[in-house]
């Protein structure tokens, strides 16, 4: 094994501090909120006084007037602004990622207006959120529709988050083998019947990808929400509220849920990459892929 040299060494330190200082500005704020959830008082000073899961307790019972805050003043409900949150994002989240990767998939092929057409799609990624929210209300105040999270709410965030997977696709697509599908449609598979058991099976990171994308892009919007909305407001919108108040734990414990909730997101996503991996790595190891991919598709043909 080659001895490093000095130079080589001081490169290895300095590199490994500074990625350790990274990792440290981005995750430091995550245990220290995680810290505060757990105080027994009800202001938010670090570091707290003993531990208690009383945030938590409020923030699972709003209704339960044995947690009132010292001012006997009510806790703040976060359930319906959240499962309105969860509602849109999946939404957002399925809308997007179908477009996306019927977008993808037609920019596989050369057309008229290709080069146009794709920055036309990447607009929502430099749209001002404000300017668009703003030019959404006024077109829908005008047609005498108004503003609601499942129409013009919904419209606003799949044009925020679908050029994100857009480039999603785009990535795995062109890493993609399309000899496997000509292979088996000279052998007789129909276009939809390619699709769905060869196409879409080797592109599943991709749906998955795109799917995290667009829930978490929709998920924590706030300046596009801002007047789209309606009358509904949304878990960012309410937390924006809160905090403009004053902080309390109880915002801390929903911002750690929350934050736990993201990163077992991210661990199933890596898992499910990794499996893929494994299972293409296997299949080019044995030369077992073409079979593989064309056994379903020309089982039956459609």
């Amino acid at each position: 094994m080659a001895t490093l040299t000095r130079g080589q060494h001081v490169y290895k330190w300095a590199s490994g501090t500074l990625f350790m200082l990274i990792l440290l500005v981005l995750y430091a704020p995550f245990l220290i909120m995680l810290r505060l959830s757990f105080g027994l008082q009800n202001i938010s000073v670090f570091p707290p006084e003993g531990w208690s899961t009383i945030s938590y307790q409020k923030l699972l019972n709003p209704s339960d007037y044995s947690l009132f805050t010292i001012s006997g003043e009510p806790l703040t409900n976060y359930g319906p602004p959240l499962v309105l949150s969860l509602a849109l994002a999946i939404l957002t989240a399925v809308v997007a990622t179908v477009l996306a990767l019927m977008a993808a998939l037609a920019f596989r092929k050369r057309f008229h207006g290709r080069g146009a057409l794709f920055y036309l799609l990447l607009l929502g990624l430099v749209t001002p959120g404000v300017i668009l929210g703003l030019g959404l209300r006024l077109f829908t105040d005008q047609m005498g529709f108004g503003a609601h999270w499942a129409t013009t709410g919904l419209l606003v965030h799949v044009a925020w988050a679908m050029p994100f997977g857009f480039l999603v696709f785009l990535v795995f697509l062109n890493r993609f083998d399309h000899s496997i599908e000509e292979a088996a449609a000279t052998l007789g598979a129909s276009p939809w019947r390619v699709f769905r058991t060869i196409t879409l099976p080797i592109l599943s990171p991709a749906v998955l990808g795109s799917f995290l994308f667009g829930f978490t892009l929709s998920f924590d919007e706030v300046q596009r929400s801002s007047l789209v909305m309606g009358h509904s407001t949304s878990l960012p919108q309410e937390l924006l509220a809160v905090t403009t108040v004053r902080v309390t734990p109880v915002v801390y414990a929903l911002g750690s849920i929350i934050a736990l909730a993201s990163f077992l997101l991210v661990g199933v996503y890596l898992v499910v990459i990794e499996r893929q991996r494994r299972r293409l790595s296997m299949r080019a190891s044995t030369q077992e892929e073409l079979p593989d991919e064309l056994g379903r598709a020309l089982h039956t043909t459609v």
